[in-house]
């Protein structure tokens, strides 16, 4: 991880994801300025991805109809590599990089109105972390700011004071968590100068189990369950992104390398929406992507089925009802100087 200045006050109103603070994926050079939240959550353009995998069966082709609307709420300021987690129906968004700065602040975004508010701050300000909401409470683990920590951090849904609940088993950075029911399972990532092979279950935040090995070590894959399966998808394996779609059975704890990607990807995000795993945008080596990736879980096929207003990597994504949300991100210029953003895009699948 890159050291970075630190923010715990609400004047910094931000919010960052999961992601890259290494020396093979440096961490965002700069970030545009400030963009004024709009009282209204309409939608700005609706742009329909309609792009189509090829068809395995009609249900298949059916639910590869995605539309996808770029909102007209922005986040206060342009940010990245957040937490972002589904609250009733409004999105919380926690730590992460704003500006080049950690940040300990939360968040709270309701898509239908477009109204963005500080609710807390964190324990300890922190990004390249991973959460969920555990026992009514979001919980962020891990991440850090100049190296990987341990902590597990705690705070009421609603807002207010965070504190330090529990630790890790280890330090850990760079990883992914994905939710089934009560469980919340963290997948990869690094610590120290060592990439993660196990996978951790909780439902508290502060015991940890350990369910499966990762036959391939990575750091910045995406992560979803479905189909009773924890699905691992690409990420960076020795600084190198690659194209695994690495398969958990969440009943036997069985590992298999269930398929690849149509291109090696990392720094993307990852939700499942309709019963499929949608996959959006990351990286490919220097390059920002803006493909929308669909899952099939009972075949393992992954195909492209629609695309993101603008390429983007490490954005935060969740769930709320009938709508997958992808929240800022970096994309890069012509000349290759990273920025953040400040867009909420909204995913649906078409009737």
């Amino acid at each position: 991880m890159r050291a970075r200045r630190v923010s715990g006050t609400a004047a910094a109103i931000a919010v960052g994801l999961v992601a890259a603070c290494s020396p093979s994926t440096p961490a965002p050079a700069g970030v545009h300025g400030a963009a004024s939240a709009t009282a209204g959550g309409a939608p700005t353009s609706a742009t329909a991805s309609t792009a189509s995998a090829p068809a395995a069966s009609a249900s298949a082709a059916s639910a590869a109809r995605l539309t996808v609307t770029t909102l007209a709420t922005h986040l206060p300021t342009p940010s990245s590599r957040m937490v972002v987690l589904p609250v009733g129906d409004r999105l919380l968004l926690l730590g992460g990089l704003a500006g080049g700065t950690t940040t300990a602040n939360v968040l709270t975004l309701d898509p239908s109105t477009g109204a963005t508010s500080v609710v807390g701050h964190l324990a300890q300000p922190t990004h390249d972390a991973g959460g969920a909401v555990l026992g009514g409470r979001a919980v962020v683990l891990g991440g850090g700011v100049s190296a990987s920590t341990d902590p597990v951090q705690a705070i009421a849904t609603t807002g207010g004071t965070g504190t330090v609940v529990g630790h890790l088993p280890q330090a850990r950075s760079d990883h992914a968590v994905a939710v089934d029911g009560g469980t919340a399972y963290v997948v990869g990532g690094y610590a120290a100068s060592a990439e993660l092979a196990d996978v951790l279950a909780t439902t508290d935040g502060t015991t940890f189990r350990t369910v499966a090995h990762l036959p391939t070590t990575v750091r910045y894959a995406a992560a979803a369950v479905a189909g009773g399966a924890l699905w691992v998808l690409g990420g960076e394996h020795q600084g190198t992104a690659i194209d695994l779609v690495q398969r958990i059975d969440l009943t036997s704890g069985a590992v298999t390398v269930a398929g690849h990607l149509p291109a090696p990807l990392s720094h993307a995000a990852a939700a499942t929406l309709g019963g499929a795993v949608l996959l959006v945008g990351g990286t490919r080596g220097a390059a920002h992507q803006d493909v929308v990736y669909r899952l099939d879980p009972a075949s393992g096929q992954v195909t492209a089925v629609g695309h993101l207003p603008a390429p983007t990597s490490d954005p935060g994504m969740a769930v709320l009802g009938d709508s997958a949300y992808v929240v800022g991100g970096e994309t890069a210029d012509a000349a290759g100087k990273t920025s953040a953003l400040s867009t909420v895009v909204r995913i649906q699948l078409a009737p």
